[in-house]
């Protein structure tokens, strides 16, 4: 029960503790037996000290205040192996050896998680060079000079190249035992990663048997010397395309055979000419560069493939954003996105109408993760941040609308990474300039369609305004006209009377185009269909323009094809016609115009054909919406409604309107109706479509 309350654990994490304690006990001890087979007489410690990566990594997976049981453990099994296996050694040699082994693995644990984090992969070259500064250099230090102090109690003496061969042997052993744990540990085996499973296996077949052909020669002369930097292509394949995992166990695969062959006095550094000393020191030389540049080039390749990840996730959020201006739809689905790949929680604040801050997306959200960001938020910050607490890591940032903070984004990392601050942030920020632009967006959007709405309400209220005082104007001039007649006015009163009435008849039709506008975008536009001879109505429309052509200096040039009967609303398709042939008049230049009929299947074609200015290409589909023109007001008036409505009454027929034109060379407006039938009959049939013109 005092155990329990020091170090704050309840019964069951207790047990899983001792039992956590019990196995680290238990491997250290057997990797120590594995690791004093290593030993190269007349040096009194082994080549390589493989409990070392075992103890650092053990720790660092830990929390601190379960440490003291877990240095208890590598503490007992180090003393146990000594006086098990090194006869004569005397106790305060053992126990200055197993206080150097708890001081190294407490030393690098300790850094490692103050300067790097609690979840390493070797996945990031910082992580990497953490692990070479402080396992594998700086945590050395004090087994290597507590193992020497425990020698000089021994033998009496103690030199200075044994205490560096003890701190290679300890950080080489770190550099070899820990990326294989840190690695194998994380890695997650599924059935959609069995093929690089398989490769992993081929390469570390591949890379036993050249190492074991080129360590395992008797008498390693010439060339057969520097044959063994050839196992270097092999550890490079691993790096380079299974990432920290397959660098760091080909890199352990080729310390095996070397280790092993040298040993056994074979190989390039088993025959050298020297000293066992210098064998030792040239061995674990190579071994180290061997292990650095595996986990440095998998580091470096595996940022580049997680930068490439962040660029599609970035690129795919931006799709995702612009797929819809409900931001309460798009964000929620950019969550899925991020969670759990690059974070373990994600959450949206927005601002509301009452000033009041409200969540509006959450995903891998909980109240744990929830209390990491209480005090930080309200109020909204104006500036990106990013902070550590005990369970992980959080980073946030501010989401601006209009120049002014409205809401904040967090991401929240249950990993403790003490350097990966700038990537956190960058992409934090990313994601939430992105967010903004979607909230400025879809406001810009609701003031659009808010003044749009202003300006149909606005239109329609105008314009019956004016129909009224119209159609009492009209009935006055239709009255002075019969006044005159009566009279026996002048010609030239009655050519006045004429023309004012062609004004008012323009402004008659300018104020029904604005009506008919606000129908179609109410959708109260009706149609009434009637029996229509086609050729009829072009010409009685063409003849309505007869007067104003005539006016212009314009021929009027009619080819119809007769006997073409439809079911149309007569009044709208007139009118459409009606909007073409202005359209044509007004841009024509003063040419001739065409109107073409014919039939085509079930299908009539109607084409107004003018040699004038022509259109751009830009403009060919820009025409056909509402207020929309090919070319400036300033030249010709108009309100750009003509070709909006005309399309609108083809297309509630079921037809289509197109326009073929270059500048400079007229235009041709086509319209495609359908013949339909009469009301007791099917009005379409299913699957036909206008023909391609």
């Amino acid at each position: 029960m005092a155990l329990s309350l020091n170090l704050g654990l309840k019964g069951s994490q207790q047990k899983t503790l001792w039992l956590r304690a019990l196995v680290l006990g238990v491997s250290f001890f057997a990797l120590g037996l594995l690791a004093v087979r290593f030993v190269f007489p007349p040096t009194p410690n082994a080549l390589l000290w493989l409990p070392s990566g075992l103890s650092l990594v053990f720790l660092m997976r830990a929390s601190p205040r379960e440490w003291p049981v877990l240095l208890t453990a590598i503490f007992v099994a180090e003393f146990a192996s000594v006086l098990l296996h090194k006869t004569g050694i005397p106790l305060g040699t053992a126990l200055l050896w197993s206080l150097g082994n708890c001081l190294r693995s407490l030393w690098g644990a300790w850094l490692m998680r103050r300067f790097v984090g609690t979840s390493i992969r070797l996945s990031r070259s910082w992580e990497v060079a953490g692990l070479l500064l402080f396992g594998g250099l700086v945590s050395p230090i004090a087994s290597a000079t507590l193992g020497g102090l425990g020698i000089l109690v021994w033998q009496g003496s103690f030199s200075l190249s044994h205490w560096v061969i003890w701190w290679l042997s300890d950080g080489l052993g770190t550099m070899l035992v820990a990326p294989l744990l840190l690695t194998w540990s994380s890695t997650v085996l599924s059935p959609g990663r069995f093929r690089r499973l398989m490769e992993l296996v081929a390469m570390l077949t591949l890379t036993a048997l050249s190492a074991n052909l080129i360590f395992a020669q008797p008498s390693a002369s010439g060339v057969w010397a520097s044959l063994a930097y050839v196992s270097f292509a092999f550890v490079m394949w691993g790096a380079l395309r299974l990432g920290p995992l397959g660098g760091a166990s080909a890199s352990a695969v080729v310390a095996f055979f070397a280790v092993w062959h040298t040993l056994l006095g074979r190989g390039p550094f088993g025959t050298l000419h020297t000293s066992a000393l210098q064998e030792v020191l040239t061995l674990q030389i190579f071994l180290t560069i061997l292990s650095m540049m595996a986990l440095m080039l998998a580091a470096v390749v595996s940022e580049r493939r997680r930068a490439e990840r962040l660029q599609q996730l970035l690129v795919d959020a931006g799709a995702v954003l612009a797929a819809s201006l409900d931001v309460r739809e798009t964000i929620p689905r950019v969550a899925r996105l991020v969670v759990p790949h690059t974070c373990t929680g994600f959450a949206v604040w927005l601002e509301g109408e009452n000033g009041l801050l409200e969540r509006i997306v959450q995903a891998g959200w909980s109240p744990e993760r929830e209390a990491r960001v209480r005090g930080a938020l309200p109020p909204l910050p104006t500036a990106s941040r990013r902070w550590h607490t005990e369970e992980g890591t959080v980073v946030l940032a501010p989401l601006w609308v209009h120049g002014s903070a409205k809401g904040a984004l967090v991401l929240m990392s249950d990993e403790l990474t003490r350097c990966a601050g700038t990537t956190d942030l960058r992409l934090a920020e990313d994601l939430a300039h992105r967010f903004s632009m979607a909230l400025e967006n879809a406001r810009l959007y609701e003031e659009a369609r808010q003044a749009i709405e202003v300006r149909n309400e606005f239109i329609a209220i105008a314009a019956h305004e004016l129909r009224t005082p119209l159609t009492a104007l009209t009935l006055r001039m239709r009255s002075l006209e019969g006044l005159l007649q009566r009279e026996r006015a002048s010609d030239e009163a009655h050519e006045k009377l004429r023309a004012a009435s062609r004004q008012l008849g323009r402004l008659g039709q300018l104020v029904e185009r604005l009506l008919d506008v606000g129908r179609i975008t109410t959708g109260r536009m009706e149609l009434h269909p009637e029996r229509v001879e086609v050729h009829e109505l072009v010409e009685q429309v063409v003849e309505g323009f007869s007067e104003e052509a005539r006016r212009a200096g314009v021929t009027l040039k009619v080819e119809a094809q007769t006997g073409l009967v439809a079911w149309w609303d007569r009044g709208r398709v007139e009118q459409a016609l009606a909007n073409l042939l202005a359209n044509s008049l007004k841009f024509g230049a003063g040419q001739p115009i065409e109107v073409h009929v014919s039939g085509v299947g079930p299908w009539v074609r109607i084409a107004v054909t003018d040699h004038g200015i022509g259109i751009e290409p830009e403009a060919l589909e820009r025409i056909f919406e509402r207020f929309e023109r090919a070319v400036s007001s300033n030249r010709y008036g108009g309100l750009g409604l003509g070709l909006f409505l005309a399309r609108q009454i083809v297309e509630s027929h079921g037809g289509t309107i197109h326009v073929e034109s270059h500048p400079g060379e007229g235009a041709t407006f086509v319209l495609q109706l359908p013949v339909r039938h009469p009301p007791s009959a099917e009005i379409k049939a299913e699957g036909e479509h206008p023909p391609l013109s």
